[in-house]
């Protein structure tokens, strides 16, 4: 399949690909989800594949000339797009390569808000400082709290979009055609 190219800076010229079997970084991939991901939050490979099938999920894989950079796995509904993972491989992370990402997503889909779910900011929890640091990647690249968390069964999340006017129903509708109806949770205001 032909590639689209994004040009996100003057050093990083980035090509996405559709994830398949196929590839030959499939491994790698499939050991960058692994690692990048709490095992409570991973949705088995075949599974992201089959659903990648659908004409509104996107699961790409990202590469700057021939070197295999990142992966996103986006859902793209008629109001906004869901960034359900979003990774970068630990030999080029530092280097600019999850903004390009993002940057090729919002030039992907150039009318249309980004969400995306982080841990929230938990002074007491284990890992906080890997908290703020995420949070102030996305920041950096655009994101704004919209003052709305996710709950399921295990964990909650913060909710952040790239857009101040955020629609709670637009989010909630396409995380469940995402996950086909099936995924249960709570999102509620903050503070609520």
């Amino acid at each position: 399949m032909v590639g689209m190219n994004h040009t996100a800076s003057d050093n990083i010229h980035l090509t996405a690909i559709p994830v398949h079997g196929g590839l030959k970084e499939y491994g790698e991939i499939r050991k960058l989800m692994d690692g990048a991901f709490p095992k409570d939050e991973q949705t088995p490979m075949w599974m992201l594949r089959l659903s990648a099938i659908r004409k509104n999920v996107d699961f790409l894989a990202y590469y700057d000339g021939n070197e295999f950079c990142g992966i996103s796995y986006t859902m793209n509904s008629d109001a906004l797009v869901f960034i359900l993972y979003l990774a970068v491989r630990d030999s080029v992370r530092q280097k600019g390569y999850g903004s390009a990402i993002l940057q090729s997503l919002k030039q992907r889909y150039p009318n249309k808000p980004l969400a995306l779910n982080i841990e929230p900011l938990c002074s007491d929890s284990v890992n906080y400082d890997q908290r703020v640091k995420r949070y102030g990647f996305y920041a950096k690249n655009g994101f704004v709290d919209t003052r709305y968390q996710l709950s399921d069964r295990s964990c909650t999340y913060q909710v952040l979009a790239t857009t101040e006017q955020f629609s709670i129903t637009d989010y909630v509708s396409a995380i469940k055609r995402l996950s086909l109806g099936l995924y249960s949770m709570r999102v509620q205001k903050q503070d609520e």
